[in-house]
């Protein structure tokens, strides 16, 4: 064969091979554009599809509330005091009056235990003699505190009587309270009432920022106040309700619980439906 034979047929080989390359190429980028075109649809499907995520929007507030209702029982403090020259007879004569108004309170219908005993003490009690010079008068104390309580607070000036009447020697506090369980009610009321306060401060703090209250994240609960107690005319006083000259002229006003929250709302747009 000829040189140039054989020039021609190595022409002829390249040519085919370059062909087959850029034959080969298209092909591989018709692949991959296949590929792209294809995760490109899928991430845009995605998209559309998934739920719009909550807002982390939150409003922090605290409500207050109270309720009040009529003392359903009297805590009556009185002290039985006997006085006499030695420990021993003081001791005797103060078991005397004791035993004497026990028994008179428990015949007007006041159980046992609301009798109850908040001190007992017997001391020596030096005192100063009138006359000038001469021996302090040496004498003992003997005192039993109580704590009575009366169920119906209309009886508590008969009470009151009974008591003096039988032995005590002092009365030193009158107070109307509530029952345990009529004292949980109110503060279930007062609760209620703090809840409503702040959502209604919630909601009015949501409509200033164009939200809308979604939730409630977070309750804490404060600490409820103590009782407040009132005359008949219904100004605030004192726990504590002094004697009058006549027991029977006690009268006892409307009691007062309060209480309050704290609240975290969750908040979102103001197409969002409110909770």
């Amino acid at each position: 064969m000829s040189p140039r034979s054989d020039t021609t047929t190595m022409r002829r080989d390249t040519d085919t091979y370059v062909h087959a390359l850029a034959a080969l190429g298209v092909a591989v980028l018709l692949v991959l554009a296949g590929c792209s075109a294809g995760t490109g649809s899928s991430g845009a499907a995605s998209t559309e599809s998934a739920p719009a995520t909550d807002s982390d929007s939150t409003i922090r507030v605290s409500g207050s509330g109270s309720a009040d209702a009529e003392p359903n029982q009297a805590v009556v403090q009185v002290a039985v005091v006997a006085v006499a020259p030695d420990a021993a007879t003081a001791r005797q004569r103060l078991a005397t009056n004791v035993s004497r108004m026990r028994a008179a309170l428990e015949r007007t219908g006041v159980d046992e235990d609301r009798i109850t005993t908040q001190r007992y003490d017997i001391y020596r009690d030096r005192r100063r003699p009138r006359e000038e010079g001469a021996e302090p008068r040496v004498q003992y104390r003997a005192t039993h505190d109580f704590e009575i309580t009366v169920t119906d607070p209309d009886r508590v000036g008969e009470v009151i009587d009974t008591a003096v009447r039988n032995g005590a020697t002092e009365v030193d506090d009158v107070a109307f309270t509530l029952s345990a369980d009529r004292r949980r009610h109110l503060e279930r009321r007062a609760r209620s009432a703090a809840m409503a306060d702040a959502r209604t401060k919630a909601r009015a703090l949501a409509t200033d920022a164009n939200l809308t209250v979604t939730g409630v994240r977070v309750i804490r609960t404060g600490r409820s106040g103590a009782p407040r107690y009132a005359d008949a005319e219904g100004t605030a006083t004192s726990t504590a309700v002094p004697t009058p000259a006549a027991p029977s002229d006690l009268e006892s006003g409307p009691v007062a619980v309060s209480t309050t929250v704290q609240v975290v709302y969750e908040a979102g747009p103001r197409t969002n439906a409110t909770a």
